[in-house]
């Protein structure tokens, strides 16, 4: 009997929807652990003493972490397949919080919050998501990687305002206690489907691919795509995307405590952006087929830069108004180009390859995103109040959008 015939699965649609599933629901719980942290903010600051920068930065370096494996993490997965990178994230993550729980020194939450949790986040993230369901997505890959990407939303809406009720019932550690015992909740998924079935891809996926060692002759290689203007150009974007986005988001809560808000109603705030962020992916990416991706994606730039201004104008104080433009324009694009920019690097760049290389691009996010986190807070210290951070992350969307503008492979889509 064939290898062929063995990881052949019964109901390949099922098996698909199946993967679709986990990679939600992993990367929501891990990521809604990670991008718990701003509720954290406050709290880490008044016990400890340090400054906005130096709680700011564990969180770079949790961004960092995830960015810059992302190489290494497309070569486990073309090496060794899904299965025991997911349960390393998950592993990595429920430690680094259970660690995160006891830390008395910054260096500790560097270690446990910033390089274990970004590791951890980084084995259930985008690059093994995007390489996973590339295999078993073809004509709906944008929409099935639109779903998948949306859960760092469903993460941010459920675990945000958890959170801070943690927080407010038992204090910072505990919240952390629970949240790394809760991930383990996550093991019995594993169990959903033959690994080396969901590894082997679509059948029709393994009826294209190439049957030897011998990639296809339009299939590039990292060296090869580290050429292509279409590479740096999501790079780019990804940098620069990424910037904006997280030095104003890693803010929010505090910012808005700060204005004039109380805790709980920054972090359900907060949560509401994680609620529109799936709303937002997945109706970019429908939009995106109708008038084009390029279009799509520029339109959810103007727009983030709406919600940015609605954000700078709270600064003279609560506005419901302000605060709901904030919510909508920058919640609903908050990872809205995510998607589009996944399903244009896999059409140009598929192939036994492509995990390295999504992985070379998504280091751009990952950079972006530790600067921004870093930015953020440097600035407010520096300037002791948020319009300058936030004019610099207008700015980088601004220049985020340039590729879709000028690089033909991108434009289009």
């Amino acid at each position: 009997m064939s290898t062929d015939t063995l990881h052949k699965p019964a109901n390949p649609a099922r098996t698909a929807l199946t993967l679709l599933a986990i990679c939600f629901l992993l990367h929501a719980a891990i990521r809604g652990v990670m991008e718990a942290y701003p509720v954290f903010l406050l709290p880490l600051t008044a016990d400890f003493g340090w400054s906005r920068a130096q709680v700011s930065s564990v969180y770079s370096v949790a961004f960092l972490v995830f960015g810059l494996s992302g190489p290494m993490i497309g070569w486990l997965f073309d090496r060794f397949g899904p299965l025991r990178l997911l349960l390393a994230g998950v592993l990595l993550a429920s430690l680094s919080a259970v660690i995160g729980s006891q830390v008395t020194a910054l260096w500790q939450v560097y270690l446990s919050l910033g390089i274990l949790l970004g590791l951890g986040t980084a084995c259930v993230g985008y690059v093994p998501m995007t390489a996973l369901l590339s295999r078993w997505f073809r004509e709906r890959l944008n929409s099935a990687l639109a779903v998948s990407h949306s859960s760092h939303g469903l993460g941010m809406l459920m675990l945000a305002p958890t959170t801070q009720l943690l927080i407010d019932w038992d204090g910072w550690r505990s919240a952390y206690l629970v949240l790394g015992i809760g991930l383990l909740i996550l093991l019995p998924v594993f169990f959903a489907v033959k690994w080396r079935t969901a590894a082997a891809g679509h059948p029709a996926y393994r009826r294209d691919a190439p049957k030897s060692e011998d990639r296809p002759a339009d299939a590039a290689t990292l060296a090869e795509a580290a050429r292509h203007p279409a590479a740096w150009g999501i790079f780019w974007s990804f940098l620069f995307t990424s910037t904006a986005m997280f030095s104003v988001s890693l803010q929010t809560p505090a910012y808005l405590v700060e204005i004039g808000y109380t805790a709980q109603e920054a972090a359900e705030a907060f949560g509401l952006v994680g609620l529109l962020l799936p709303i937002g992916m997945i109706g970019f990416g429908w939009l995106g087929d109708r008038i084009g991706r390029r279009r799509a994606v520029l339109l959810s730039y103007a727009l983030t830069l709406g919600g940015m201004a609605c954000m700078a104008g709270l600064r003279a104080g609560p506005s419901p108004v302000l605060l709901a433009g904030l919510v909508i324009m920058f919640g609903g694009t908050f990872g809205s180009r995510g998607p589009a920019v996944s399903t244009i690097a896999a059409a140009i760049f598929q192939g036994p390859h492509f995990g390295r290389i999504y992985g070379f691009i998504t280091m751009g996010m990952g950079i972006g995103g530790a600067l921004g986190a870093w930015l953020g807070g440097f600035l407010l210290d520096q300037t002791g109040g948020y319009q300058t951070g936030i004019a610099v992350s207008m700015a980088s969307i601004v220049l985020a959008a340039l590729p879709f503008l000028f690089i033909r492979s991108i434009a289009k889509g």
